[in-house]
């Protein structure tokens, strides 16, 4: 099956006890992770290829960074922001977009560019930057090639569209995973894995700090099921035909509800 571009956005702020991500969680009839807590984002679409419209800004940095030819990577990157902006209702640009017209731009009625044509506003490709990548396992129904992007939080509130996701929170990234493991806060794995990683740092400037360093390969887990339940194995493992990656566990594992880690 033939992989979906997609891309996810990591928005952070710094809270009173360290720094908190936003995130939603799908609805229960979601074809895609039911009732999972997630960061918002979403697949990448045609409308996306914006490359060079003079509504788009920026993103130099961050398409170098992907690897990727121009016209692609800008893809991701619109596609990433216009998602935030569907599911969260952040707008990360210049100027603003009226959170009543969310809905009408997530079923297609309106395209992101009549929205920023018709409101003189701007996205802007430098508030954000790359952070990791993964690629669905090849046992999955639905493949999809997710770059996960970091973000600031903007001025005004975030909250969820009540449409494709119920509801939403901004949380800590420890306790995230404190309340994954205690099964009140399901989540998949890549999510559950990053927000490990995000609970290391005690700032949001740290966070950003660390994005330019990190490896820019692609983590496709391949998945196993045993006797000891499900596992999803990683480059560096010796079922796994990719050589590791530096911070990366070489498997996960889920037993009694609860994710767990591996060499």
């Amino acid at each position: 099956m033939s992989l979906r571009p997609a891309a996810t956005v990591l928005v952070l702020r710094d809270g009173s006890t360290g720094p908190e991500v936003f995130m939603v969680q799908r609805h229960r009839k979601s074809g895609f992770m039911p009732s999972a807590w997630v960061f918002p984002g979403g697949r990448v679409d045609e409308a996306d290829g914006l490359h060079g419209h003079p509504r788009v800004r920026g993103g130099g940095a961050a398409i170098e960074a992907m690897d990727l030819s121009i016209e692609r990577a800008t893809a991701f990157l619109v596609a990433a922001l216009r998602e935030t902006f569907e599911e969260a209702g952040v707008f990360l640009g210049d100027g603003a977009l009226p959170q009543d017209v969310r809905q009408a731009l997530q079923a297609g009625d309106v395209s992101l560019i009549e929205l920023l044509e018709a409101h003189d506003a701007t996205i802007d490709l430098d508030r954000l930057s790359p952070w990791s990548w993964w690629i669905t396992p090849e046992q999955e129904p639905r493949r999809y090639d997710t770059r996960f992007l970091l973000a600031r939080a903007v001025e005004g509130p975030a909250r969820h569209d009540e449409h494709e996701t119920v509801d939403s929170a901004w949380i800590r990234p420890g306790e995230a995973v404190l309340q994954a493991d205690a099964s009140a806060f399901p989540l998949a794995p890549p999510t559950w894995w990053t927000l490990k990683e995000l609970a290391a740092f005690d700032s949001v400037d740290a966070i950003f700090a660390e994005a330019p360093k990190r490896p820019r390969r692609p983590i496709q887990p391949i998945l196993h099921m045993g006797p000891d339940g499900l596992q999803l194995v990683l480059p560096g493992h010796p079922d796994h035909p990719d050589p590791p990656i530096e911070g990366l566990p070489s498997r996960i594992g889920f037993d009694q509800g609860r994710w767990w880690t591996g060499g």
